[in-house]
């Protein structure tokens, strides 16, 4: 009887620890999918082509979440830069998927400079809110710009994410960064000039004045008639 009470206190013990093996294994996978998770920046569109006076929108976006579920985003500081001699910032407007910063649920610390936009925001969210507000995929800012006339014909300029301040953080924890695997920025094209090059406006309004003058000249058989009856 002895015996078998100690074999069966045996087989209760090893059951317990191939359960704690089990469960640690099983986080060590989470974990480890977690962090090999590939989160990625980009700027959409990320090719476009405008000309002087255009206004142009970009989308700042972040994929490879949790799509419904952890891991979800709970704050981020991402700095855009751009040639402010060809690229006139004109405002952006912060996505909605970490809490609307009206109704007190998210903070909005963005700041600008010359050719920099620093966008910060933090959500005041549960993480479980989190996790319902936010696809594989969303937009964490839409920034608007104006084509400038320093964009030369022919000529690109970019907009990129820089590496500088650059934070994502895990929802569920402020100790817990997200990391970013890939940063992808965006490329404004202006048209080039046809050959013999393109009258700049007030020069083709010149132009066609000139033309709509000549146009409404009377012509040397009007004059000579009008000479004529008057003689």
């Amino acid at each position: 009887m002895t015996s078998i009470r100690f074999r069966s206190h045996g087989s209760a013990a090893s059951t317990r620890r191939k359960r704690l093996l089990g469960t640690a294994l099983l986080t060590a996978m989470l974990t480890v999918a977690a962090e090999g998770r590939a989160v990625v920046l980009s700027l959409e569109p990320a090719v476009f082509t405008a000309n002087p006076g255009d206004s142009v929108t970009l989308d700042l976006t972040v994929s490879g979440l949790g799509n419904g579920a952890a891991p979800s985003l709970g704050a981020f500081e991402v700095n855009v830069t751009y040639d402010f001699t060809s690229l006139n910032f004109t405002g952006y407007t912060l996505g909605s998927s970490l809490g609307d910063v009206s109704l007190f649920e998210a903070l909005d610390s963005t700041t600008t400079a010359a050719g920099l936009i620093d966008l910060t925001e933090v959500s005041l969210l549960s993480p479980a809110d989190l996790d319902a507000l936010q696809a594989d995929s969303f937009v964490l800012a839409t920034l608007d710009f104006t084509v400038t006339a320093g964009l030369a014909p022919g000529q690109s300029t970019a907009v990129q994410i820089s590496p500088l301040n650059l934070s994502l953080v895990d929802g569920s924890s402020s100790s817990n960064p997200l990391s970013v695997t890939a940063l992808n920025g965006a490329i404004l094209s202006r048209q080039a000039s046809p050959a013999g090059g393109v009258p700049e406006p007030a020069t083709l309004a010149l132009v066609l004045t000139g033309l709509g003058m000549i146009g409404n000249r009377p012509g040397k058989g009007a004059i000579r008639a009008r000479q004529t009856t008057e003689c």
